[in-house]
């Protein structure tokens, strides 16, 4: 296999940051992974598919061309970065980080489901947060005016035993959701809940999205990237969960990122690599011309 790699998409979290340390202090993308991408990114458009929000990404992945958020309801075109100072090509960056941004987009039709069910999701956050105190850390998930909540993680990451937790507690959580799901206050447009086999945490939007609806809008509306130039070359998507899944049935490289062993997802992927490969295999890439072959991987197992 011999691919031209036209453009990287990624995930964050778990992805380019280890998934034990976006709750705490060290939740930045490590140094030498960091310069890495900034590489990458001044010859090929390198673009972030999270399910975090433009508010959390923003200031941890400013080599990002697109910002596709919360499972990409919200997507951000931004202006280019030259360098990791902060110098953009063209306008300027104000204080709320906004100067950068070209163009919002929202998935079709979602507005209306939005302003339904943002506050159906707000009271159940609240509600989430009384019934299971400590053991949880509910993350809310904003739109960038900040106008609606769209999406909930609900995270215990932050507990020593990940699997006790997700064995005895979540069963108890998921019914409380489905039951919060049928009262009459809720819309009847159904929230999405999305479960995963052993990361430590689950996520509950307005709306349905996928990672797949978000790649597709990134390649095709934003890049401009069609199908005959796909002929020709290829995108390389990194993620390391479920919820990736249909972006990665999209690529034409896949590469699923282990960084936490104690982690044991069914990832739809070609390739796996260790996230301390992560930035040798992208250095690699970048010597070889973003042709990516076999031995790249090689290389990095």
């Amino acid at each position: 296999m011999r691919t031209r790699i036209n453009a990287i998409l990624s995930d964050y979290d778990g992805t380019l940051a280890p998934t034990d340390t976006i709750r705490s202090n060290t939740d930045l993308i490590p140094e030498q992974l960091a310069g890495a991408l900034w590489e990458v990114s001044q010859r090929i458009p390198v673009c972030i598919i999270s399910s975090k929000d433009y508010h959390f990404i923003h200031r941890r992945a400013k080599f990002a061309r697109v910002l596709s958020c919360i499972m990409g309801i919200e997507t951000i075109a931004l202006r280019i970065y030259k360098n990791a100072s902060n110098e953009i090509e063209e306008g300027s960056d104000n204080s709320d980080n906004l100067g950068s941004i070209k163009k919002r987009y929202l998935l079709p039709n979602s507005q209306k489901i939005l302003q339904a069910n943002s506050s159906s999701l707000s009271k159940l956050a609240e509600n989430i947060e009384l019934e299971f105190k400590a053991n949880v850390i509910v993350e809310r998930k904003f739109t960038i005016d900040r106008q609606f909540l769209a999406g909930i993680t609900i995270d215990y990451r932050h507990l020593k035993d990940w699997k006790l937790y997700k064995n005895q507690l979540e069963p108890g959580l998921k019914e409380m959701i489905q039951k919060y799901r049928s009262f009459p206050s809720v819309s009847t447009t159904d929230l999405y809940v999305l479960t995963y086999r052993s990361h430590p945490f689950l996520d509950i939007y307005a709306l349905y999205c996928d990672k797949g609806m978000a790649f597709d809008l990134v390649v095709s509306d934003i890049l401009n990237i069609k199908n005959s130039e796909l002929s020709r070359g290829g995108i390389l998507y990194l993620g390391d969960s479920e919820n990736d899944n249909p972006a990665f049935r999209k690529a034409s490289v896949s590469v699923g990122v282990i960084s936490d062993k104690r982690l044991t997802p069914m990832l739809d992927c070609q390739y796996l690599i260790e996230f301390n490969n992560l930035p040798y295999f992208l250095e690699h890439l970048v010597k070889n011309e973003f042709i990516c072959s076999e031995d790249l991987f090689d290389k990095n197992k």
